[in-house]
């Protein structure tokens, strides 16, 4: 569908700053010519952000001798990759002019709204930009930015590469974006140096990030709500990974952990749809793997033991203990990074961006593409209730379940709640909002026998020395797990057994 107005198509990588010099011999060994310059340049809000919460950007930025009015507006970002309105004029002395927007760009903000304008926050950055071609035709401004974002007394690096395309197909820019995300081990990056600013300027700190519903309607094909449960999951894994990687808060592994979770979920859901790639496959595997461990250390001894702690009446025992596990625990933390950092995250995140965008999977000949012919709703209402038959079928004979059987009831009980809550926007009503919650008591329940396991294979293990805690916090941990396999979980999964739901 074409627009009315300009549209930028750029996509974004985050560079560390110490391959900014690499990255600059690299492109000097293409031998494109190289234009340097210093870039100012103010960003303009009401004192309350009413643009940037509007979705806008308005700026005025010197190049050199000249001055330049741009407004952006909100558009689509899909792991680094965006496209947005953008109208961008010259101006004199640096001073805003409305009389050179066009109408379009004038009705983003209200005439009221400009008498209140004042500057928020700049930047100040050099850019080094090179034109490049591609061997498709494309035509690519890169642009690498390293300075930094200023309010007030506040500040933040700058350090990221810019691909914009200036002619050709989009797939032409993650060409390059994962070239350099192996070389550099650059990551997509969705948010713009106007929308960080903003955060600097209101105080704003990064924090972990939830998972979001993905946007889905009933018109909707059945390869585009996957498509759209995809992003979804990718762009929760992507907000948490620079946590991952620098932060010592343990919720950005758990979301992170979970991001991924749901995406192997819903390709479970769609095996027969839509398939994923071995080689992105296998980059999934290799990110849950070196999650897992330290997000069940993190669980272990954020939340398992600090709940036992109270109980022990040899405090000084346990505080040894607990200094041995915590040695051990960031050990398996920074080994995590180091598994992360192998699985190369960024080119990743950017082939299973390329894959979506490209429909990908269309040239499997394993999938059955006459699925994609349902209509979204009568295939959605079909496999919620093959998830709900399985999980009734265990849920009946839950007395007679070993605990591996019953840990195989939590998963299956975890994947119907992630498909109902893809789905969610199809089922709005009560009832299926009682259903979905009935299904997050029966899995928290079931959790807490797999976390008291859990806990006791980790402290099992023979590199792991205990001392005088031992003893207490495994008997405790052994009751703990026969205690919350039976009682309230048997009530909550009979309460789910006779509450039944219509699809």
């Amino acid at each position: 569908m074409t627009t009315p107005y300009p549209q930028e198509i750029e996509l974004k990588l985050q560079l560390a700053p110490e391959q900014a010099k690499a990255f600059r011999a690299m492109m000097a060994r293409r031998r494109a010519r190289a234009v340097e310059q210093q870039l100012t340049t103010r960003y303009l809000d009401t004192p309350g952000f009413e643009l940037s919460a509007a979705g806008v950007a308005l700026r005025v930025r010197r190049e050199g001798r000249r001055w330049l009015q741009t407004l952006k507006t909100e558009g689509e970002r899909q792991g680094g990759l965006s496209r947005r309105a953008e109208f961008e004029m010259p101006v004199p002395d640096g001073e805003l002019d409305w009389t050179r927007f066009p109408p379009e760009a004038l009705a983003w903000v209200p005439r009221k709204m400009r008498a209140r304008l004042e500057p928020v926050f700049e930047t100040r950055f050099e850019r080094t930009a090179w034109h490049l071609g591609s061997a498709a035709g494309a035509v690519i401004e890169v642009a690498l930015d390293t300075g930094e974002i200023r309010a007030g007394g506040a500040c933040e690096p700058i350090c990221e590469i810019e691909l914009e395309l200036k002619s050709g197909e989009p797939e032409a820019l993650f060409d390059l974006a994962l070239d350099w995300a192996h070389r550099f081990d650059c990551l997509p990056l969705d948010i713009s140096k106007a929308e960080r600013g903003v955060r600097l300027a209101r105080g704003q700190c990064c924090a972990p990030v939830k998972s979001v519903p993905a946007v889905l309607d009933a018109a909707m094909s059945v390869e585009d709500s996957f498509a759209a449960i995809c992003q979804s999951c990718l762009a929760q894994f992507q907000a948490n990974l620079p946590g991952v990687l620098d932060s010592d808060d343990i919720e950005y592994v758990h979301q992170a952990r979970v991001a991924l979770r749901r995406l192997r979920a819903a390709l479970r859901l769609y095996r027969r749809v839509c398939v994923l790639p071995p080689e992105l496959m296998g980059g999934l595997r290799a990110l849950a793997a070196a999650l897992g461990p330290a997000r069940d250390w993190d669980v272990l001894c954020e939340e398992t033991l600090p709940a036992i702690a109270p109980h022990c009446a040899d405090t000084g025992g346990w505080q040894a203990g607990m200094a041995r596990l915590e040695a051990h625990r960031a050990g398996l933390r920074a080994a995590m990074r180091a598994g992360i950092a192998a699985a190369h995250p960024g080119a990743w995140l950017l082939g299973c961006q390329r894959w979506l965008l490209t429909r990908g999977w269309r040239a499997a000949p394993e999938t059955q593409r006459f699925v994609q012919l349902s209509p979204l709703a009568d295939w959605a209402a079909r496999a919620l209730r093959r998830g709900d038959r399985a999980v009734l079928r265990e849920a009946t004979r839950f007395a007679e379940l070993t605990p591996p059987e019953r840990h195989a009831l939590r998963i299956l009980i975890k994947r119907q709640r992630y498909a109902l809550e893809f789905f969610q926007a199809l089922y709005p009503g009560r009832a299926h909002a009682r259903y979905l919650a009935r299904l997050r008591t029966a899995q928290d329940g079931l959790g807490a026998a797999n976390d008291a396991r859990v806990a006791a294979d980790l402290l099992r293990s023979p590199d792991i020395e205990l001392g005088a805690m031992g003893p207490f916090v495994l008997g405790w941990l052994a009751a703990r797990q026969a205690g919350a396999s039976t009682g309230d979980n048997a009530k909550h999964l009979q309460n789910f057994v006779k509450k039944r739901v219509d699809w």
